[in-house]
């Protein structure tokens, strides 16, 4: 327990440290938004090619992460439907405690395994976001057109050209491409994107704590527990009782776990504001969420790590 908890804490150290730096405004309140912009469209891309590229992919890796992780993130969204419509949200409040439920943050899970594993840790990590990241905002993308109902054909066309243009998606597409041409190794665009990639997660985490909104968070309490237990409770109970079920590979079984466990992405906030959701409850979400996170996942780690016997 003592090494789970040091190695989150220094993650949940740096994302405080960005929200410090943003209320003490160092630099300056422009300067994260340049940050975020350089994370999205150049060091988080860089990682995801650099890694993506050199991962050894085999269909022992590739089948649990469809079957359990996409899953989840697909129970997660039944499960948020149905409880928003109990208990009577609104389908603004409801877009928001859908990807609350079912989103999650690719850069902790992302710290969390290298802190935990190493570089193969890293490595499984990138590979379970290329395939798991797509896969979720396509999902989550057309559950909010149903649920907001609006222009919905024109809503769809744009939100498709977007994912055409995501520097991300791309990054992942061209990763996997140069991985199955046995492009290892590009002189200088591996050089260039593997000290990109150093820079990329110390970052991200600065910039997810800039990200946290603590204004009206006493008025989201119903949203919360909803969101929270679907997305920090069952979505990892799931995931373990799959892994149970299908025999996975203990670090891919404990990496399926985390991505089960962190809180929802900070980029729901971008998406639910661009498609008229409740975009004010999306960021009470976030802040909440990855507050929470900071005892729920170093416990649920643990608990995990015990049931496959493994140790740090």
């Amino acid at each position: 327990m003592p090494e789970i908890l040091s190695a989150i804490a220094t993650i949940f150290f740096m994302i405080l440290l960005g929200w410090w730096l943003r209320v003490k405004r160092i630099p300056s309140e422009e300067y994260w938004l340049y940050a975020d912009k350089l994370v999205y469209w150049l060091l988080f891309p860089a990682l995801l090619f650099h890694k993506t590229s050199n991962i050894e992919i085999s269909s022992e890796l590739v089948q649990p992460i469809f079957s359990i992780a996409i899953a989840g993130m697909v129970l997660s969204v039944c499960l948020a439907w149905a409880g928003s419509r109990l208990l009577n949200f609104e389908p603004a409040a409801s877009s928001a405690i859908f990807q609350g439920a079912a989103r999650h943050n690719t850069f902790i899970s992302l710290a969390i395994a290298e802190r935990l594993f190493g570089d193969s840790g890293l490595l499984i990590a990138t590979l379970v976001t290329a395939l798991l990241l797509p896969a979720t905002n396509i999902v989550i993308v057309f559950s909010l057109v149903l649920i907001l109902n609006k222009g919905q054909g024109q809503i769809i066309r744009k939100i498709g050209t977007d994912l055409i243009r995501n520097p991300i998606i791309i990054a992942i597409a061209l990763g996997l491409s140069a991985n199955s041409l046995g492009w290892h190794s590009i002189i200088i665009v591996h050089e260039v994107t593997g000290l990109l990639s150093n820079a990329a997660l110390p970052v991200v985490l600065l910039c997810i704590g800039a990200s946290m909104q603590f204004e009206g968070i006493h008025e989201t309490f119903k949203a919360l527990a909803l969101s929270s237990v679907i997305k920090l409770i069952v979505f990892p109970a799931f995931t373990v009782l799959m892994i149970w079920l299908t025999h996975v590979p203990a670090e891919l079984a404990i990496i399926l776990c985390i991505y089960a466990a962190t809180p929802t992405a900070t980029s729901g906030f971008a998406l639910t504001r661009q498609m008229g959701g409740d975009y004010k409850l999306m960021a009470s979400l976030i802040t909440q969420q990855t507050l929470i996170s900071f005892i729920s996942l170093p416990l649920t780690i643990y608990y995990i790590m015990r049931m496959f016997g493994m140790s740090l």
